[in-house]
């Protein structure tokens, strides 16, 4: 089968790799040049780039492909509903590879919110300098929160020039900026946060991947919050939000059924 993945993950990535090694054509799709260069390592047939409407309905077209699975981001919204609305369009089948969730404790310490405006003022009350570990795409919401103008803000974010200019262009200064590659260790978090004495931790569910345990541990042990922001509900109409419980190989077989028939 011709299989289009959407996979800026790492674990995106390792489902498309599974996917080709059971001698299927994979051609995966990836946000950024970097990312594409890092399923391209891996032996993987790539493209790059935001996709519109227009330019995923050409892709499916004209590699004539048998069925799209989308395993973006779990709080990658708007391509996660740009893909189903595509692919049912093109009359192809639309799967969702979601990594599951992390296992997280009960603890004083830990707090889950639904929205950046509610993690803002929730952060507020609980200390003033307060470190983002949520990404780039929302800094400049972080930026301009009412809530935390009298908060100082760090963030971490991956070293690219497009995300450094992001943070220029949201205001932030170069001692806010922590610019690495995770995921990270929960001692090396435990090292930071204390060097820059951190009073409230801000970050997303993204599973053991995405090394949120690790910070939730961290924070734990250093006796600091943190907010967690809960997955986003599905914006379209009759669409639950998903989670994965089946492993890699019960995915591709499940796949590989329902198309089949």
């Amino acid at each position: 089968m011709r299989l289009f993945v959407l996979a800026g993950t790492e674990d995106g990535r390792e489902l498309a790799l599974a996917l080709q090694e059971r001698g299927h054509e994979v051609l995966v799709s990836t946000l950024t040049e970097y990312g594409a260069e890092l399923a391209e390592r891996q032996g993987l047939r790539t493209c790059s780039g935001a996709l519109d409407q227009d330019s995923l309905m050409k892709i499916l077209q004209e590699q004539a492909i048998h069925a799209l699975i989308d395993a973006t981001h779990p709080y990658a919204q708007n391509i996660r509903n740009l893909a189903r609305c595509v692919a049912g369009e093109c009359n192809l089948p639309y799967f969702r590879w979601e990594r599951p969730s992390g296992a997280y404790p009960v603890h004083p310490l830990l707090y889950f919110t639904a929205t950046i405006e509610e993690a803002a003022r929730l952060a507020a009350r609980l200390g003033k300098r307060i470190f983002l570990s949520t990404g780039s795409k929302n800094l400049r919401d972080w930026m301009e929160s009412p809530e935390l103008k009298n908060c100082q803000l760090y963030v971490r974010v991956l070293p690219t020039s497009q995300v450094l200019s992001q943070c220029e262009e949201a205001g932030l200064k170069p001692y806010q900026i922590i610019a690495m590659q995770g995921p990270f260790s929960q001692r090396f978090n435990e090292g930071l946060w204390d060097q820059l004495n951190i009073d409230v931790v801000i970050t997303k569910d993204s599973g053991t991947v995405g090394g949120t345990d690790e910070k939730v541990q961290a924070c734990l042990q250093l006796g600091i919050p943190i907010i967690v922001l809960k997955r986003p509900q599905e914006a379209l109409p009759g669409m639950a939000a998903e989670e994965n419980t089946a492993t890699i190989e019960e995915f591709m077989r499940k796949v590989e059924e329902h198309c089949e028939n």
